[in-house]
């Protein structure tokens, strides 16, 4: 396949070969097929998902890869071409973009750590969002992360008068917290272990913003949320807690202080089993769900709306911008949670 006009015939994309071992690739530019639009990519934020393809080799880690692993997920960009059978897409339109249904950067054919990237199934609304001429493409590729946050809280079934505690500070927890206040909550708390994480948290409006390594959760969401008893044992009067830490004993506790009812979704990754006390699962009826965010056109859709009306400083929620030329120097940056929140790379016009 050829390139579009007016496109280089190739390009560098990121790519994992094995642990450690992430490279910047020459490969072809594509054209769209059937279906399909290539789009000029302007930004393409770095997640935690594709620092632990880079240091596993992989998506699991288990299997050596049979083919170099594209990665770049979060990104936003100028459609220069299409496909035939695509309706409603042409050249010249700013998108953001929702990897979901071919696995952009994520065990995919395609990653959008690159100057172009081919969606397929081009579809507005579902793979591809039209952006406003004033959101920029570091901003619009937050929708991503931020739908991540919000399809979370949408499976625990949050809404505006719950009180919600957040595991984990990073760039989803952070996220999390925005689409919490979005969806009318005020009574947040969020956990770290990192201060500056904290600090960002609290420029993001978090109700309340605690180092576990300093005070206990628990103690700081009864007197935050409430606090009881139940069968002779203490409980918080947080209605909805989302993991976004990964921590087996961050989540124990919070099934061990959780009050009746209460709901728990752990989008985090957990890389090993846990033990849970499903006694209090039982005498509580507690609400466990995980959340992987594969199916969310129509919360993204929502996040580039939220986006576009603007209002919201999240100045606070990108910390750091790279063009794609310094790739090497932004991975460390993001790898770096006392510095970074999210790092966005950029491609000529991201900002």
């Amino acid at each position: 396949m050829n390139a579009p006009a007016g496109s280089p015939e190739t390009m560098l994309a990121a790519r994992v070969h094995g642990p450690r071992d992430v490279r910047l690739d020459e490969i072809t530019v594509p054209a769209p097929g059937l279906g399909e639009a290539l789009v000029r990519i302007g930004a393409c934020g770095i997640c935690g998902s594709d620092l632990g393809y880079i240091a596993q080799g992989g998506l699991g880690g288990v299997e050596p890869l049979k083919a170099p692993l594209p990665i770049g997920h979060e990104s936003a960009g100028t459609v220069v071409a299409v496909g035939d059978g695509v309706r409603g897409v042409s050249p010249g339109m700013r998108v953001a973009i929702n990897p979901d249904r071919a696995y952009i950067g994520g065990g995919g054919p395609d990653g959008a750590m690159a100057p172009f990237l081919r969606v397929q199934g081009a579809e507005i609304g579902e793979t591809l969002f039209a952006l406003p001429d004033g959101l920029s493409f570091a901003h619009a590729s937050l929708a991503e992360p931020l739908s991540v946050g919000l399809h979370g809280l949408r499976v625990a079934n949050a809404c505006a008068s719950d009180r919600i505690a957040i595991l984990g500070a990073g760039p989803i927890g952070l996220c999390t917290l925005v689409m919490a206040q979005h969806l009318g909550a005020r009574d947040i708390a969020i956990f770290d272990r990192v201060p500056e994480r904290l600090e960002r948290a609290r420029a993001l409006g978090a109700g309340l913003a605690i180092n576990v390594a300093e005070k206990s959760l628990p103690d700081a969401l009864g007197r935050f949320h409430g606090a009881g008893e139940r069968f002779g044992a203490p409980f918080v009067g947080t209605d909805v807690f989302v993991d976004c830490a990964g921590s087996a004993a961050a989540l124990a506790e919070v099934v061990s202080v959780a009050k009746y009812r209460a709901r728990i979704c752990v989008i985090a990754l957990h890389h090993k089993p846990l033990a849970l006390d499903l006694w209090r699962v039982m005498a509580n009826e507690l609400s466990l769900s995980g959340s992987i965010a594969d199916s969310r056109a129509a919360e993204f859709g929502e996040t580039i709306a939220m986006l576009a009306e603007g209002g919201r400083d999240l100045s606070a929620l990108v910390s750091h911008a790279y063009d794609f030329s310094h790739f090497q120097e932004a991975l460390e940056m993001a790898a770096d949670p006392a510095r970074a929140a999210k790092v966005v790379l950029t491609f000529g016009e991201g900002l």
